[in-house]
């Protein structure tokens, strides 16, 4: 079956599948996690690979064309053409605060058609926030969700940053945090009429951004490599997933204002 975009009936697949995920994770966060480490000494759970088996499992059975990619499985030797719908999982992103039983972790999914982000599920249990978009609109809890591109940068204006920021000085006159979670951050700042978020800065792998990006463009936030220059996708799936430069998204009509905060 060949899949353009998603049937409401779809949509709501995903939303049920990453509420019932994020349940199970949330009992087992409650319970004793057991913490292994990865190649790159980064921290995985039982968790993590309880979630992906479960998120890969059901989406196969009801997509068995699409594409899965995920983090902790990850397949170089993939297939981005056209027509091809790919499903880029993050099962826990922010393991390290899960492993630490803190909320500020989510499910994430993002939904590419060849090289272009057209759907995302991001779900954070702990904090009862669930972000995604359908064609028109990007949602948070099933309400309509659309960004402030008129911040105004004060004492308690925010910006959000990924721990992996090397060699990038960061002037701003308000509050400066590192919440944990890449997709969540980056959601975050679609709903910045209620956090008052200018901006989140990170880098990391398409995995950890794939399920907010679509989200992000129908909200309206902009995002850019520092440079100033678009991401490019074809290029990053190219790079191993890596992202090749430090990726803002941000709320505010002209670019310079965010790249004069952020100085390497």
């Amino acid at each position: 079956m060949n899949h353009t975009t998603l049937s409401q009936n779809d949509i709501k697949f995903f939303l049920d599948l990453v509420n019932s995920a994020g349940s199970t994770a949330l009992q087992m966060q409650r319970g004793i996690l057991e913490i292994q480490r990865k190649e790159d000494s980064t921290i995985v759970t039982q968790a993590d690979i309880w979630v992906q088996n479960y998120l890969t499992e059901k989406i196969s059975e009801r997509f068995n064309d699409f594409q899965i990619i995920s983090e902790e499985k990850t397949n170089y030797n993939t297939d981005f053409s056209r027509d091809r719908i790919s499903v880029i999982l993050d099962p826990i992103d922010g393991t390290a605060m899960f492993s630490m039983h803190l909320p500020i972790w989510c499910i994430s999914i993002g939904i590419f058609k060849g090289y272009t982000p057209i759907y995302g599920f991001v779900f954070s249990p702990g904090s009862d926030l669930l972000f995604y978009n359908d064609d028109n609109n990007s949602y948070l809890n099933g309400k309509k969700l659309i960004s402030d591109p008129t911040v105004i940068i004060e004492k308690e204006t925010n910006i959000f940053y990924s721990s992996e920021i090397r060699g990038v000085k960061i002037n701003f006159p308000g509050k400066v945090r590192n919440l944990g979670s890449t997709a969540l951050h980056a959601c975050l700042t679609a709903d910045n009429s209620r956090n008052r978020l200018l901006a989140f800065i990170g880098k990391s792998y398409l995995w950890d951004w794939a399920g907010a990006i679509p989200i992000l463009i129908k909200a309206g936030v902009k995002l850019k490599y520092l440079n100033g220059s678009d991401l490019d996708y074809k290029a990053i799936i190219e790079n191993n997933f890596e992202l090749e430069d430090y990726a803002v998204a941000y709320n505010a009509e002209d670019f310079a204002l965010i790249k004069n905060i952020f100085n390497r």
